[in-house]
């Protein structure tokens, strides 16, 4: 429903208890930030949103290390906000990371794989680079037509988005 300060609150709330029982350097307090990005950046608050995945970033870094799932979240987030702002190529430098971990840890047909694909799609369309973003759903859609079928919301998106 879109109710991002009621969510901010969860989350503060939920931020506050693991900051009192296990800790800042912790994957479940960096998820925490990483949740309230989502909302801040939902709301359109971009650099507030960067604060909070930047926090989720250095402790899942510190925490999980560079090559991991949840590392290459953080950089996708990120990324997206770089994007939102107008800042495209620093977004695909960012995503390009996200996706190098990706592949690494996920493999190629996994659909977060296929979902830094679209978002390096999006990138390259922001820049009207329209030849290296076609490249990039054309990917992404491979991905999840392997995974999801045809009928799917992603294969629908990823569609519109060519």
């Amino acid at each position: 429903k879109g109710e991002y300060d009621k969510a901010l609150k969860m989350f503060e709330k939920a931020l506050f208890i693991e900051l009192a029982t296990i800790g800042e350097q912790h994957p479940s307090t960096a998820s925490t930030y990483g949740n309230m990005g989502v909302s801040y950046d939902s709301k359109g608050e971009h650099d507030k949103a960067m604060q909070m995945y930047t926090k989720d970033l250095e402790i899942t870094v510190a925490t999980l290390g560079e090559q991991h799932p949840n590392t290459a979240s953080a950089y996708a987030n990120m990324g997206s906000v770089y994007n939102s702002k107008g800042e495209h190529d620093k977004a695909l430098h960012i995503f390009q990371k996200a996706l190098q971990i990706e592949l690494a840890t996920l493999g190629e047909q996994n659909p977060d794989t296929a979902c830094t694909y679209g978002n390096l799609g999006s990138a390259y369309n922001s820049r009207e680079d329209f030849d290296n973003a076609l490249q990039m759903y054309e990917k992404a859609l491979l991905i999840e037509l392997a995974a999801f079928g045809e009928q799917h919301p992603s294969v629908a998106s990823t569609y519109n988005n060519m």
